[in-house]
């Protein structure tokens, strides 16, 4: 799981999430849903970047 981690290209993670948690917090009529989507997403990327540094960051990075 750490090994597919570390491959997750950040801007599409952040896209998935961001289109994941708008439905969600839009369906459960969470008040400020898109501000409370682009949050979330923003800090789960957050997370994905910080587990690829401490990792080693990508593998096509370590190739050059």
């Amino acid at each position: 799981m750490l090994r597919w981690i570390s491959r997750v290209n950040l801007i599409a993670a952040f896209a998935v999430l961001l289109v994941f948690h708008l439905l969600l917090y839009y369906f459960l009529g969470t008040d400020n849903w898109l501000s409370i989507a682009l949050l979330a997403a923003i800090v789960e990327t957050g997370v994905l970047a910080i587990i690829q540094i401490a990792f080693g960051g990508r593998e096509e990075d370590k190739a050059r």
